[in-house]
Order: structure tokens, then sequence, then C-alpha cells
């Protein structure tokens, strides 16, 4: 079987700056690095065939990218997998380029808690907090919570936990 590393090449990438960005909106930031990114591949927005975008708990579709990007006509698929719904987005449009499907498709990642009220700010699209009413929780916040929780299970000091969860093999 053929690797997937001789079928694929990241070929450009657009990214902003860390942070919260309260000046910017998402579809903002959305715009900047897709433009960083077509810049750097040397591509323009009408050569893209397919995308996967990754964003958690937006309670959004494909069009959290396809509509700021303009991207019509084509296939664009939202992916959600906890803190790796950016790394998902790539696979996906990895395995589409690898499989033959499609020659150029991006897999961004975007996040902007700011702007779901879930911060105490105002909300700022009509179903951004769908899914925090499933769980109050973040991410990191539930792993904190079975991290503290294993260690009081297994006798476990908070020193002795933090060794072994930074401990690789």
């Amino acid at each position: 079987m053929e690797s997937i590393k001789n079928r694929v090449a990241i070929v450009g990438m657009g990214c902003i700056k860390f942070g919260e960005n309260f000046h910017q909106s998402i579809d903002d930031m959305i715009i900047d690095a897709a433009y960083e990114a077509y810049q750097d591949a040397g591509i323009e927005p009408k050569d893209i065939q397919a995308a996967w975008v990754g964003q958690l708990w937006a309670g959004h579709t494909g069009q959290i990218l396809a509509a700021p990007l303009k991207l019509s006509y084509i296939p664009v698929t939202h992916t959600e997998n906890a803190c790796a719904t950016g790394s998902e987005a790539l696979r996906g449009a990895c395995y589409a380029v690898a499989s033959g499907v499609y020659d150029i498709a991006p897999g961004p990642g975007c996040r902007k808690a700011e702007d779901t009220g879930y911060m105490g700010l105002p909300q700022t699209r009509p179903n951004a907090t769908w899914s925090y009413r499933l769980s109050s929780l973040t991410p990191p916040a539930g792993f904190a919570l079975m991290a503290t929780r294993y260690f009081a299970k297994y006798g476990l000091s908070f020193e002795e936990g933090k060794r072994l969860l930074a401990r690789s093999r």
C-alpha cells in the first residue's frame, strides 16, 4: 500500500495572531488566514475544489467557512472532535487529496469562543451556544476534572499525577 506522504503536500499556510482578537470577527479571521494561505500557495479562491473546516461547539455547518470565503458550489464539510478539531479538518482534506478525488482542498480550523456568549459576552451568531447547553465544561476543564478524579481514585498526589501525565513513552 502506498503511503499518504507521497500523495499529499501542504503547499500554503495562513495563520492569524493567536489571542483574543476582540477587534476581529471570526469571519475576518477566516478571511485573513485563508488569503495568506492562498498567497503562500500561489493559488486563487477559484482553485479550491472542496474544503473541510474544524470549529468546536459553534453549532454551524460548513457555512462557517463557505460564507466568508464565498466558496460556492463546492462541498464544505464541518468537523468537530474536541481538542483535535483542527487536526480532524486537515486530516479530512488530506485524505480527499490522497484519494485523488480533489487536487486542492484546504482544512483550516477556527475558534472564537468570545463571540459565542459562553464567556459572558453578547452572542453574535444565533445558534452559537446550542452545544454549551449540553455541557457547561470546556474540553480542558473536563480533562482537568477527569485527571484529578483519576488522581484521587488511585491515591496519587497532585505532583505525582502531573508527572504521570507529562511522562511519554
